[in-house]
C-alpha cells in the first residue's frame, strides 16, 4: 500500500474512532450506575453535572458498581486514541512543506500522542475513585497536549499556501472551547470540547481525503 493509500486509509479510520466513541460512550452513559458528586443519590448520568470520567469510575458516585460503563468507555478511548495518533501524523505529512511547517508539525506530533498517552492512562491505569490525584494530574497534561496540537496544527495550515485557510478555524475552535473548559472547569464545556473534536475531525479528514484523490 502507497503512502496515499496509507493517508486515506488514516483519515477514515480516524473519523471511524470518532464515530465508535460517540457510540460507546452512549452505551457508557446508559449503563452508569448512577450519582454526582453533589448528589451521589441522583439517578443515572446528568449531562450538566457528571464529567466523563465518572464513567470510567469503577464505583460510580452512588456506591454501586460501575464495571460495565467503565469498560465501554475505555474501550472507546483506546480505539479512538489508536485512530487519532497514527491519522495525525498522515495530516501533517499532508500538510508540513517547509522545513519551518516541519519543524512544528513535529511538536504539534508530539503533544497529539502526549494528550493520547495521558488520557488512555487517566482512564485505564488511574481510575477517578481510585487514584483521584494522579487521575487529574494525568487529565491535565491530556487536555493540554489537545490544546497544543490543535492550536500547531491550525498554524500548519495558516503556512500551507495551497490548504484552505477555513480549516485552522476548525482547530482553533477545538482549542477556544478547551481552554475555556480549563478555565471553567464545568462537565458541560468537557462535553463541548468531545462535541466539537466529533465534528471537526470529520470535517478535516474528509477534506484531506477527497485532496488526495486529486494529487
Amino acid at each position: 500500500m502507497n503512502s496515499q493509500n496509507w493517508r486515506k486509509f488514516l483519515f477514515a479510520f480516524a473519523v471511524g474512532g470518532i464515530i465508535q466513541f460517540l457510540i460507546l460512550i452512549g452505551v457508557a452513559i446508559w449503563f452508569y450506575a448512577g450519582g454526582t458528586r453533589l448528589n451521589p443519590a441522583a439517578p443515572g448520568y446528568s449531562f450538566l453535572l457528571n464529567s466523563w470520567s465518572d464513567l470510567g469510575r469503577t464505583v460510580a458516585w452512588s456506591g454501586e458498581q460501575n464495571l460495565v460503563s467503565q469498560m465501554f468507555f475505555s474501550i472507546a478511548m483506546v480505539v479512538w486514541g489508536l485512530s487519532f495518533a497514527p491519522s495525525v501524523h498522515a495530516l501533517e505529512a499532508m500538510i508540513a512543506k517547509s522545513k519551518f511547517s516541519r519543524k512544528i508539525g513535529k511538536v504539534g506530533i508530539s503533544f497529539a500522542y502526549v494528550c493520547v498517552f495521558a488520557l488512555l492512562a487517566e482512564v485505564i491505569f488511574f481510575p477517578e475513585d481510585v487514584y483521584p490525584q494522579l487521575h487529574s494530574v494525568f487529565a491535565i497534561i491530556g487536555y493540554f497536549g489537545l490544546f497544543m496540537g490543535e492550536v500547531l496544527f491550525a498554524c500548519l495550515i495558516l503556512l500551507n499556501e495551497t490548504y484552505p485557510k477555513k480549516y485552522a478555524l476548525c482547530f482553533l475552535e477545538v482549542g477556544v472551547v478547551i481552554l475555556l473548559f480549563f478555565i471553567f472547569n464545568n462537565p458541560l464545556l468537557q462535553k463541548a470540547v468531545t462535541f466539537s473534536l466529533s465534528i471537526t475531525t470529520p470535517i478535516i479528514f474528509r477534506y484531506s481525503w477527497k485532496r488526495l484523490l486529486t494529487e
